[in-house]
């Protein structure tokens, strides 16, 4: 479904949350995966009731299975694929789902400050970051991509529920908020079946956390530190909020010493430099995964005028390079949320 596969932030399975190993939990934790969205998703559950508990996570991981076949734009037959081959040539009528699901990137567009952008992927093409050798291109097509390139191209008509583009070559790319959107969905299903405890996770880039597990406050989630995987650089404090991390460690290009990442900046369309990695909490999966991308572009001081006045998202930001020399950078209202290890909160 999704282009990039970004950096894991949670340790999974067996040690899916670090209190699992470190601090034992007590009661039994019903889990089940599946290969979905071009990565592994799993879902850990408490209930008292296992066959139940076993039923919700696999009704869970059909639903996020489900929001696979709408959104892929690798399958020419899904809903999405169609939008995106027809919007140009005029107005297509969407579901109400995949409507509703455009809207709500516009919505990230604006409140990200327009470093979210789910139209980019004409110059990640252009990139080769679609493609196992990326390579810097010219300036005249990376001119061109940006021409195709834009959320102002995308126009929504409420009343009739239709999406247009305004200029051929426009997509909607949901790699940057997909996951996110699909994890909502599968919490959505647990929560209808009495799950009151449970992790779900989108290949550890983008998970939720259902309540708090047994004998804990909450669930204890491992930041990872992409300079020393052995040690988080800090520990997320999770009850019924969602955490995304983005990453350059497993995919950018080096070209003149300069190296690029495979996350761009929309409103330059180039890669953005100087960045490592960022992870967010948010209220739910789909925010804390389109918001990812604002403190990833915008300065330090933007991000924190950017959450400031509510204070529901909580930024981490590895900044610099991805070894010794990186600055470890939190919003100031997140010590609560953002621990260390070793930390008994």
């Amino acid at each position: 479904m999704f282009t990039r596969r970004l950096t894991i932030v949670a340790f999974l399975s067996a040690a899916m949350v670090t209190a699992g190993a470190a601090e034992p939990q007590t009661g039994d934790a019903q889990r089940g995966a599946r290969r979905l969205m071009g990565t592994f998703c799993e879902i850990q559950a408490h209930h008292k009731d296992a066959r139940a508990a076993e039923r919700a996570i696999e009704d869970a991981l059909d639903e996020m299975q489900r929001v696979d076949r709408l959104l892929s734009n690798y399958d020419a037959a899904s809903e999405l694929s169609a939008m995106n081959r027809r919007a140009a040539r005029g107005p297509f009528r969407a579901s109400p789902e995949l409507y509703g699901f455009v809207k709500r990137c516009g919505e990230y567009v604006t409140a990200s400050k327009g470093a979210f952008d789910p139209t980019v992927g004409p110059l990640v093409r252009a990139w080769g970051f679609f493609t196992p050798r990326p390579a810097k291109p010219s300036d005249e097509e990376i001119a061109a991509a940006a021409r195709v390139s834009g959320f102002d191209k995308v126009r929504l008509d409420d009343a009739q529920q239709t999406v247009s583009f305004t200029v051929p070559g426009v997509e909607i790319d949901p790699g940057g908020i997909g996951k996110g959107y699909a994890v909502d969905r599968a919490v959505r299903v647990l929560r209808r079946a009495g799950v009151t405890s449970a992790l779900v996770s989108a290949g550890g880039s983008t998970l939720y956390a259902i309540g708090h597990p047994p004998g804990r406050p909450a669930w204890r989630v491992a930041v990872s530190d992409p300079s020393d995987r052995e040690h988080p650089v800090r520990f997320a404090q999770l009850k019924d909020l969602a955490l995304s991390t983005s990453g350059v460690s497993e995919k950018f290009v080096v070209v003149d010493g300069r190296r690029y990442s495979h996350l761009f900046d929309p409103r330059t369309g180039r890669p953005v430099e100087g960045m490592c990695q960022v992870s967010v909490v948010a209220s739910s999966a789909t925010g804390s995964d389109a918001l990812t991308k604002a403190p990833f572009i915008l300065p330090r001081e933007d991000t924190r005028r950017l959450f400031e006045r509510e204070k529901t998202v909580h930024v981490l930001r590895i900044e610099g390079s991805c070894g010794p020399g990186r600055v470890v950078w939190t919003t100031p209202w997140s010590s609560a949320v953002f621990v260390a290890e070793g930390a008994t909160r």
